[in-house]
């Protein structure tokens, strides 16, 4: 996992990438060795902040893996979608047909920390 803190009074422009994943146990060990090849290349590109992985330990949720990437900023983040997708051509991968293949659903979520305002005694 990488090192991840936020300090959103440095940087109040982070963008992050929030993916909830189902993935059956039998193709666990597929599944995060790909998270951790996408990690590996995804961490070289430029504006990326860090990378969270949470596994479900209780509740009623349906997902059992999210994770959350935070990006400098809307800009970083579109560049390193360009950059990830033709990564994935040069290596022939189609990360629908694999999801597919391993019966995972997946669904994205794109964020920006809100403002929120507190009243201090």
């Amino acid at each position: 996992m990488s090192p991840f803190s936020l300090d959103l009074d440095r940087e109040p422009g982070l963008y992050f990438l929030h993916d909830a994943f189902t993935v059956p146990e039998a193709d666990r060990a597929a599944f995060t060795d790909r998270m951790q090849q996408n990690l590996a290349f995804i961490r070289t590109l430029p504006g990326f902040r860090g990378h969270l992985v949470l596994e479900q330990r209780d509740g009623a949720s349906a997902f059992n893996l999210v994770t959350l990437a935070a990006w400098a900023s809307r800009d970083a983040y579109e560049a390193a979608g360009r950059e990830v997708r033709a990564h994935y051509q040069r290596l022939g991968f189609d990360l629908p047909a694999a999801l597919k293949g391993w019966g995972v659903e997946m669904v994205r979520g794109i964020y920006q920390a809100a403002e929120v305002r507190t009243s201090r005694p």
